[in-house]
């Protein structure tokens, strides 16, 4: 019997960081409640290296919102997700580096996505994201750009 891939069981994904934002409180648009509540079902997990990235939307989102002080739903969002044990945190390795180091060579430029590319590639699993810019450079670079797939994509299946 053939063995199937972690990748190709359903139900597993690591997050692009959007699809954390609205548990700190900002709303992404096009993402549904519905859609969410789904993902939130599944297994999902956050390479550890992109809580800097998720901490940055939100102090720019203080920002942009002119306010002086972080609500405090989006200091307990931000907690749940590192401390929650809802979403497994996952270590980078150094294969992790060698990949993103790669994709950066070859000429994407936000190191958190590559790094985030680079974790679901080690783990075998697909990743959660909104971004079609970066899809479409992995399928022109020869990467596969199939590891990234949409909520949308997911409620086909």
């Amino acid at each position: 019997m053939e063995r199937r891939s972690r990748r190709d069981c359903s139900g597993e994904y690591v997050l692009d960081t959007s699809y954390l934002l609205p548990l700190v409180g900002i709303e992404v648009e096009g993402l549904e409640r519905d859609a969410y509540d789904k993902i939130l079902t599944m297994k999902l997990h956050f390479p550890i290296a992109l809580a800097a990235e998720l901490a940055g939307v939100i102090a720019k989102e203080v920002r942009k919102l002119g306010i002086d002080e972080v609500p405090e739903g989006a200091v307990e969002g931000f907690n749940s997700i590192v401390f929650g044990g809802r979403i497994n945190l996952v270590l980078p390795e150094g294969e992790d580096v060698k990949m993103a180091c790669d994709l950066i060579r070859t000429g994407w430029k936000d190191v958190f996505d590559a790094l985030l590319y680079a974790t679901a590639k080690r783990l075998g699993v697909r990743v959660l994201s909104m971004d079609r810019e970066f899809k479409r450079f992995l399928r022109e670079k020869g990467y596969d750009a199939d590891l990234l797939v949409s909520h949308k994509d997911i409620d086909e299946h």
